[in-house]
């Protein structure tokens, strides 16, 4: 058994959640990694396309498997949010344990058959992939919230066991109320249970929470021990963490030359922000 499908059949037996924190650079990679050692936790490292194009595909890979490789906690290498079925499928090759085939934003027979033709390439392979089925919104500045919310497509029980009975995915991204980045800190709209109580009875395969930043600590501790969620998405509260401690440097007026001795206030930030999420994430674990 992979080491990913042995964390998600623990989080399942002990009712607790894993957390998947997204990075793009070295500092972020090592504050997951030190914060899953500190933990002595499990956790997935994400990347997504836009961060794969930003530092390029095989700098940041290789950047990620060298940080895990001699860290001590169990990591897993993910994919999130991957809409290119080619760059999923180089991923695949390349060694994730883990990739998310994201092709909600189409109609549901073709997020079907796109879903499907990965998931196909990935089992050959032993990979773990995770889909998304309705549509999550992005917090927007220039938008009101009730305007952000009406783009909201929950996930729709009927549409999800077809879906899942279909493509044989092995876990499922689902929208219950949640969003992509943070109005504030527990901000977020509160998750609707009564569509996930329904979701659970019709589907078995295990459940995965995107837009965990901001969403309400008690909604995520329940939607975890009631509800089976085992793994939760962080990523815009790991940026505000790091921008946050660059910015307060930048505000206190020291200077300095090295970039190291900003960069690392900033990793630790992160790291600090980690860890507050995998004992979120534990519950009474």
């Amino acid at each position: 058994m992979s080491l990913i499908k042995e964390i998600i059949k623990e989080a399942q037996e002990k009712e607790y959640a894993f957390g998947t924190f997204d990075t793009s650079n070295l500092e972020v990679t090592q504050a997951i990694a030190r914060a899953a050692e500190v933990k002595g936790v499990p956790a997935m490292i994400g990347v997504t396309e836009t961060a794969l194009r930003y530092a390029g595909f095989l700098p940041l890979v290789n950047l990620i498997k060298g940080i895990m490789k001699e860290s001590e906690a169990d990591l897993v290498l993910h994919l999130d949010h991957g809409k290119d079925p080619e760059i999923i499928k180089k991923c695949i090759d390349e060694g994730f344990e883990s990739v998310m085939i994201d092709a909600s934003h189409y109609e549901l027979e073709q997020n079907i058959e796109i879903t499907k033709d990965v998931v196909d390439y990935a089992h050959k392979k032993g990979v773990v992939v995770q889909a998304e089925l309705g549509k999550i919104p992005r917090v927007d500045p220039k938008m009101r919230n009730e305007e952000i919310l009406k783009r909201m497509e929950k996930t729709d029980p009927d549409e999800a066991e077809e879906f899942v009975q279909k493509t044989g995915v092995d876990t499922l991204a689902m929208i219950i109320g949640n969003i992509h980045g943070m109005y504030k800190p527990e901000g977020n709209p509160k998750l609707d249970f009564d569509l996930l109580g329904k979701l659970k009875k019709r589907i078995s395969i295990p459940f995965i929470l995107h837009g965990g930043s901001g969403t309400p600590s008690e909604d995520v501790k329940k939607a975890i021990t009631e509800y089976g969620i085992v793994n939760v998405n962080i990523d815009t509260e790991i940026r505000v963490a790091f921008m946050g401690a660059i910015s307060d440097f930048c505000i206190s007026g020291h200077m300095v030359t090295d970039p190291r001795k900003v960069l690392s206030l900033a990793r630790d930030a992160v790291q600090e922000k980690v860890e507050e999420k995998i004992e979120l994430f534990r519950c009474n674990n």
